[in-house]
């Protein structure tokens, strides 16, 4: 198992290294920060990138052994698609039929209403969320929040692209932080250092 992981994480970096969703320059990050590298999934739009990125998660779920989960939950806007294609390749590769829902950035009003898409999120006791990048972990506590109003779930667990391996100004690393006040998992299918090693590679 855990050579299957380290393999899928070195192969994910070699993978995002070589599409437009990672850019070298001076960023300054919605947490604040400044870097030398961004990672924009929203730049992952061709047909081919979008299959493989679903295949990527799909077989990072299935090497988890996070199959059981009763929806994948992809926050908007990243995360829509990650979520779509993830739920296709798990379809395709493994014969897993595993439900989407998502979430608007405003609530209608009108037709169907409500702030959510997809899969009655009232019915579900596991949600796995999938996102693109973590880094300070800000909008990871902003997804629980828009959940809590379902009681019903039981366990939520998160898989993200990249960690940018971000600490604290006490140098305390943003996951066990984030571990540490919400009791809830945060993984990652490959590291900023293992994607920056495939660059300069």
């Amino acid at each position: 198992m855990i050579n299957t992981i380290s393999h899928l994480s070195n192969d994910f970096a070699k993978f995002i290294s070589k599409t437009k969703a990672v850019s070298y320059g001076d960023f300054i990050l919605k947490s604040g920060k400044r870097s030398n590298i961004f990672f924009n999934f929203g730049e992952i739009f061709y047909g081919n990138e979008m299959i493989r990125l679903g295949q990527f998660f799909a077989d990072f779920i299935i090497a988890k052994s996070f199959n059981h989960f009763d929806v994948i939950f992809g926050p908007a806007y990243k995360g829509i698609n990650i979520v779509i294609q993830t739920s296709i390749a798990l379809y395709q590769k493994y014969g897993l039929l595993m439900p989407i829902a998502y979430n608007r950035k405003s609530e209608k009003d009108h037709a169907e209403g409500g702030n959510f898409i997809g899969y009655d999120l009232s019915l579900a006791k596991n949600i796995l969320i999938l996102d693109d990048v973590i880094t300070d972990c800000g909008t990871k506590y902003e997804v629980l929040d828009m959940l809590s109003g379902f009681s019903q779930i039981l366990k939520k667990v998160i898989i993200v692209g990249v960690d940018r391996q971000e600490k604290d100004i006490c140098g305390r690393d943003y996951l066990s932080i984030f571990k540490e006040k919400t009791g809830i998992d945060i993984f990652s299918l490959t590291t900023k250092d293992n994607v920056l090693h495939h660059l300069k590679g």
